[in-house]
């Protein structure tokens, strides 16, 4: 569902852009997550979109979203979920893009399970993978799903020029089978 109207459209940018400056700061030094190729090159997003984004990562950042909302044992089962699905670089790059974005954040005030797991990210006893972190940050921030995935997206394909970064999170979302939550288009 696109959003009506050129405001509701430049108000749903805005979140994407309030939701990745708060949920991974240090965006520009995180180097390749799970996207390894050009975000210009249509064949290797989608390429991607249907090994990577939908299969799982959009599981991942569902159960680290409703983790977030329950506390550390769910968000630290929610990331080793998804390090059982990652293997290789790209589990590597997302491990490291994930810790580097936990050894920069605190947890809210009073969110002790968000502080907890970043802790445990810090120590080596959880993973750290950027969707899991980024999801369960997001969720104490009560950023809904949708926007979260399109976050995402924007944090992958970060190297995109800015007036084609909405159409690739578009497409990306539109892959987003029909059980999964309901999506806002970026565009």
């Amino acid at each position: 569902m696109k959003p009506a109207g050129d405001q509701a459209l430049l108000e749903m940018r805005a979140e994407i852009f309030r939701l990745v400056r708060l949920c991974a700061p240090d965006l520009a030094t995180l180097g390749v997550m799970t996207f390894d190729g050009q975000a210009a090159n249509e064949r290797q997003r989608r390429q991607w979109r249907d090994a990577i984004f939908v299969p799982v990562l959009v599981p991942a950042v569902g159960s680290a979203w409703s983790a977030g909302k329950q506390g550390f044992r769910e968000m630290a089962a929610a990331d080793a979920a998804l390090d059982a699905k990652l293997a290789g670089p790209l589990a590597k790059s997302s491990r490291a893009a994930g810790r580097l974005i936990a050894a920069s954040m605190h947890a809210p005030a009073g969110e002790q399970g968000l502080e907890k797991f970043l802790r445990a990210i810090d120590r080596g006893e959880s993973p750290g993978h950027m969707a899991t972190v980024f999801a369960a940050r997001a969720s104490i921030f009560h950023f809904p799903k949708d926007i979260i995935l399109a976050g995402l997206v924007f944090a992958e394909m970060r190297t995109a020029r800015v007036e084609e970064l909405w159409s690739v999170i578009d497409d990306c979302l539109d892959a987003v089978p029909a059980c999964e939550p309901s999506i806002f288009r970026a565009a």
